[in-house]
């Protein structure tokens, strides 16, 4: 997966983001690009389509920035 393709399928999923320029160096919370609940809906996206498991990802990490969830989703 590369930047380009997380981040359509971030607008795809979120029509309120469709115009918002967004890029890897985002933290979807931090930035306030989406709330805990739309957090957890992409997350929980991104682990059903098998692109990541939330546990691991939540045990490595500590923020939600793009680039550290694709880095991720490119190591697995």
């Amino acid at each position: 997966m590369n930047e380009i393709d997380l981040i359509n399928i971030l607008k795809k999923k979120f029509k309120h983001l469709k115009k918002k320029k967004i890029s890897l160096k985002d933290d979807l919370v931090k930035q306030m690009i989406l709330d805990s609940l739309e957090l957890m809906e992409f997350m929980s996206f991104l682990e059903k389509k098998k692109y990541l498991k939330l546990r691991e990802y939540t045990n490595k990490e500590k923020n939600f920035k793009l680039s550290n969830i694709l880095k991720f989703i490119n190591k697995a």
